[in-house]
């Protein structure tokens, strides 16, 4: 009797465990696309669990969702790990796939979560030493702030000493945004949400010495953002880093990245008490107090190992840069001078002469 195939199809007559796994996963990245995803976010996912199918030819398995398991998911940590993959790289990919597993459950290709019993692997937590006074000083001092290059690279390094700024947040700021007179930059964040960053004298000043004297025209109104390139067009991230890598390096200060001046900002803020762990959260543009709770253990740990008083910084502080209380605008405070380093004022202060 020769078997008939069903033209209209439902559903529950698909093949559920042989689906390919990575037409799932091209299906995930378009309901992340629809969500609002950003192309990073979406790469980010692709690339996650990619690694996993290739994991899986690698071995001699189909990829295919039957091979998706706790099991086969435990062996691929475990072959991660053996490779040398960084810890937070392969607790990345984990995550990467619980959130696939999570989206094929309500999507209804699975009747139960697949990795719910699968545990995030640990990672080491380290303590990152913010940057110090030495350190800004050679990095400022490798610059000429009397060029159009030395300049530009001065004020985006204030910047992101100043505000705490993503790489991304810095090099997308449109021109209109940065209210430089007011005090403050519009930025868009992550999932594209808008907020306001406060930014000190300081920032303002170097800001307005690079606008008034060395900011290029723009080539177009599409490339009116604050930081351009020298011939007037969109820095780009990677260019930023490119550039921060080889200005530590020269400097003398070879861990220097965008990262490690948001890292520094935080750090200080929490150091020097220039506002609770709330207030940190909304200028920094997080969405939850997971990462403020690790900049409030990197701040205490810190200030253990400097062996700072808060009180004798804040005489210290109210001394050498002038009054350190919080002033609201636009119901987003603005901290005067609590994360910029004596030193860096005053060799600004001479270059601006």
């Amino acid at each position: 009797m020769v078997k008939v195939r069903r033209l209209n199809l439902r559903w529950y007559d698909l093949d559920m465990p042989n689906l390919d796994l990575t037409k799932l996963i091209s299906h995930f990245a378009y309901s992340k696309k629809a969500e609002g995803k950003s192309p990073k976010t979406i790469s980010w996912y692709y690339e996650m669990l990619l690694d996993f199918v290739r994991f899986l030819r690698s071995t001699g398995r189909e990829a295919i969702l039957a091979e998706l398991n706790a099991t086969s998911v435990r062996e691929f940590i475990i072959h991660e790990q053996q490779r040398g993959v960084s810890p937070y790289t392969v607790q990345g990919k984990v995550r990467a796939l619980k959130a696939f597993t999570s989206w094929l459950l309500a999507e209804g290709y699975t009747t139960e979560n697949l990795l719910a019993v699968v545990k995030l692997p640990k990672v080491p937590t380290r303590i990152v030493e913010p940057l110090t006074d030495a350190e800004i000083d050679k990095l400022i001092s490798a610059q000429n702030p009397l060029t159009s290059l030395g300049c530009r690279n001065i004020a985006i390094l204030v910047t992101l000493l100043d505000t705490g700024l993503r790489l991304g947040e810095l090099c997308t700021l449109r021109f209109e945004d940065a209210h430089i007179e007011e005090a403050y930059l519009k930025v868009l964040g992550k999932g594209s949400k808008e907020r306001v960053v406060p930014i000190g004298t300081l920032a303002q000043k170097v800001l307005w010495r690079y606008v008034f004297h060395f900011r290029p025209e723009p080539v177009g109104e599409s490339d009116n953002y604050v930081f351009l390139t020298l011939d007037g067009k969109c820095l780009q991230p990677n260019a930023v880093k490119l550039l921060l890598n080889r200005w530590g390096k020269r400097a003398g200060v070879p861990r220097l990245h965008a990262h490690l001046c948001r890292h520094t900002y935080a750090t200080n803020f929490l150091s020097h008490k220039c506002g609770d762990v709330f207030r940190l959260k909304l200028i920094l543009g997080h969405s939850t107090l997971e990462m403020v709770n690790r900049y409030v253990h990197y701040a205490s740990a810190q200030d253990m190992i400097n062996g700072l008083s808060h009180h004798r910084w804040i005489t210290s502080a109210s001394t050498n840069l002038g009054d350190t209380k919080s002033i609201a605008y636009s119901g987003v405070p603005r901290v005067e001078a609590c994360t910029t380093r004596t030193k860096l004022l005053s060799i600004s202060w001479r270059a601006s002469k």
